[in-house]
């Protein structure tokens, strides 16, 4: 929980440049002691992602980083990755206008001239206080199961939105990710660039907000104190929906959608929305009157629309799965009527008052006359027994009492039907229930089976694809290996050539080498050999004790001289390798430009022509990967179009079943008051019996 809020700003910023990207910002806060040099933010920590990188909460223009200073002290640091006209006059004005009010929803913020320096240049930074807190949806997601704690952030939530009215603020961009709950259940606010405030009145909007939960009719013109009515009613009338029929989230919304129960399409098309239709006729008459106000808001008034109006109270339903949502579940309450005082006999019958004490009398007469006093005491028992019924029987407390206990049981009788209703109906809703939650995942499945599919299908493509370039570079790595090859090949050959033709400069002389005679000289020339390019070396063949020298010629042919023994072949194969070391000396090292031109012309030919087919082969991949994800979203339009229908089936189902079990509840409780008024009546009766009678009639006490 933050502390009390501050504001304070620099000056403005010189306009009409470009800001850095979100990828940019996070490179230059990896390095907090260079990018906030002479700051208080310099050396602050971070918090990073999976991969060591600093973390980016990504928006319409700026990145949010999450950094902590060395007193522990966390901040949330928004940088701006556009420019935004007359930002610091703009900020400076909210800040103004936000320090004069105390309410829980503010959040303090300093803006920052030279607040970043990236690439060499400063930019502006928004430093703002770090609310614990999360974000609506997750919030929702977690408190599902508590109907009570929706009804008071919903409750909540009126009294922000009523606090900003008094105050003459517009927050500009009321939605999901801009309303945080702290721990203690406090409302926070983040994200006032787009905020009005009465200083900026003249002004028009920097932004329009987010598309789920504006009018589409709203303008950047549309900037004043009462920019957050729409907005207000759509996510008010979620949280309400919501705390009255928790099970309504996964009804009308997908998961991981960017709004709550209602979106764009709903307030373009509100004739054709399912989930206002639902919510319109909800068998809870406060959700159902608040969706029908909104609905006529839609219709007529969504330009312009009208200040919010809260719910006096808001029904909370029972959590998802249960059986009955309380403002159902109420209707159940036992009825216990007031007692009514006991009925007690009011006229005694004079009649039987005398014939039952002369019946008495008789039983000390009957001794004198001989009349044992058993039998006169039977006597008179029986005639008194006898009178007194038949006199209990007209008494109109006897009738009351048989008529009340009749009522009774007939009324007790005529319950067990609406009870036995309402129990079919009560477990009719809950396979319901379990049925919604079977169709829930049922449908998360297919969706996830079917992203499960896509992703199959698209790493499969891609990694033929990758085959497929890898092939095309293996190809270009084998022409440049050829024409290597063979400029290498071509190079050996000029090498050859040349040591040949320096071979061939040297011709055979008497005087070329030591000892040589002319004869032989001749003698060389008649096998052919007149130069040293004519023979490669020398072959010896044993010809008796002595061996016998054979010229190797050029053609690979061996030749014997006459008159040249041993000793001489040798020295002209020593002269002839002293020469080809001299030629090799002078050899050439490297292909001249021509050599060389027909081998890289082919392999550029054939590198153009790989070129062009890796070329071919990424936009078929570009295309294919467009198909597949055209098919994905041809699946998922089909997959979410019969999604829709089993809800709208189920919600109809369930609609038509919570208001007959309204109905059965109703008839159940009015055979319960019924049955237990008449159980009233009937033991208000009960001092009315035989006994009490005769006692009454003997003594007059009833």
């Amino acid at each position: 929980m933050t502390t009390s809020p501050s504001f304070t700003w620099t000056p403005d910023d010189e306009p009409g440049r470009a800001f850095p990207s979100g990828a940019t910002y996070v490179d230059a806060l990896q390095n907090t002691d260079l990018c906030f040099r002479d700051t208080d933010l310099a050396g602050a920590e971070v918090q990073v992602d999976a991969l060591g990188r600093p973390r980016v909460i990504s928006g319409n223009f700026a990145g949010v980083f999450s950094l902590t200073v060395a007193d522990g002290t966390r901040y949330a640091v928004k940088c701006f990755t556009r420019e935004v006209r007359e930002q610091a006059a703009r900020y400076r004005a909210i800040g103004e206008h936000l320090a004069g009010l105390d309410d829980d929803w503010i959040v303090g913020f300093e803006y920052v001239d030279r607040g970043v320096l990236v690439e060499g240049s400063w930019y502006p930074v928004l430093r703002m206080e770090w609310v614990e807190g999360i974000g609506l949806i997750r919030w929702i997601e977690r408190n599902l199961d508590d109907p009570a704690a929706l009804a008071a952030l919903a409750r909540r939530f009126a009294d922000l939105v009523d606090a900003l009215r008094a105050a003459g603020v517009g927050h500009g961009d009321l939605q999901h990710g801009n309303i945080l709950v702290t721990d203690d259940g406090v409302v926070k606010l983040v994200d006032y660039d787009g905020m009005y405030v009465p200083a900026l009145a003249g002004m028009t909007a920097t932004e329009t907000g987010h598309r789920n939960y504006q009018s589409p009719d709203r303008t950047a013109a549309d900037f004043g104190p009462e920019i957050d009515r729409f907005s207000a009613w759509v996510v008010y009338l979620s949280l309400v929906a919501l705390a009255v029929d928790p099970a309504l989230w996964r009804q009308l919304r997908d998961q991981d959608a960017e709004h709550l129960l209602l979106a764009e399409p709903d307030f373009t098309d509100p004739a054709g929305s399912f989930p206002l239709a639902t919510l319109t006729a909800h068998p809870d008459p406060g959700l159902r009157a608040l969706a029908r106000r909104f609905e006529d808001v839609l219709l007529r008034e969504r330009a312009a629309p009208p200040p919010l109006r809260a719910l006096d109270t808001v029904t909370t339903g029972a959590p998802a799965g249960t059986a009955l949502p309380t403002w159902m579940a109420e209707r159940f309450e036992p009825h216990v009527p007031a007692p009514l005082p006991p009925v007690r006999f009011a006229e005694r019958p004079k009649a039987w008052t005398l014939a039952s004490w002369s019946l008495m009398a008789l039983l000390p007469l009957g001794v004198p006359l001989g009349v044992l006093p058993e039998a006169v005491a039977a006597v008179d028992a029986v005639a008194l027994m006898s009178w007194t019924s038949r006199a209990y029987d007209r008494t109109a407390e006897r009738r009351g009492a048989l008529t009340a206990r009749e009522e009774r049981r007939r009324l007790r009788a005529a319950r067990e039907p609406a009870a036995l209703r309402v129990a079919q109906l009560e477990e009719e809703g809950r396979r319901l229930a379990e049925l919604a939650e079977n169709l829930k995942r049922e449908q998360d499945d297919k969706r996830h089976g079917l992203q499960q599919w896509h992703n199959s299908r698209l790493a499969a493509h891609r990694q033929e694809v990758k085959n497929r370039l890898d092939r095309i570079e293996r190809d270009r790595r084998a022409a440049l290996a050829r024409a290597h090859a063979e400029e290498q090949r071509l190079l050996a050959l000029r090498q050859k050539q040349h040591v040949r033709t320096e071979l061939a400069k040297a011709t055979l002389v008497a005087d070329a080498v030591e000892g040589l005679i002319p004869a032989q000289v001749a003698n060389l020339h008649a096998v052919g050999i007149r130069s040293a390019a004519d023979f490669v070396g020398l072959h010896h063949d044993l010809d008796g004790p002595r061996p016998v020298a054979m010229f190797v010629l050029a053609n690979g042919s061996r030749v014997r001289v006459g008159g040249v023994g041993a000793a001489e072949a040798t020295r002209l194969d020593q002269w002839r390798e002293r020469l080809t070391a001299e030629a090799d000396r002078s050899r050439p090292t490297a292909l001249t430009a021509a050599d060389r031109r027909p081998f890289r012309e082919r392999y550029e030919s054939e590198s153009a022509a790989l070129d062009d087919h890796r070329s071919r082969v990424l936009e078929e991949a570009k295309t294919a990967e467009r198909d597949l994800l055209e098919t994905l979203r041809v699946e998922q339009s089909l997959l979410a179009d019969e999604r829709k229908s089993a809800n709208t089936a189920l919600t109809r189902t369930r609609a038509t079943h919570d208001r007959e079990l309204a109905e059965a509840a109703r008839a159940l409780d009015e055979a319960d008051r019924a049955a237990a008024e008449a159980t009233a009546r009937a033991d208000a009766f009960r001092p009315v019996n035989y006994l009490r009678f005769l006692r009454f009639t003997i003594t007059g006490r009833g």
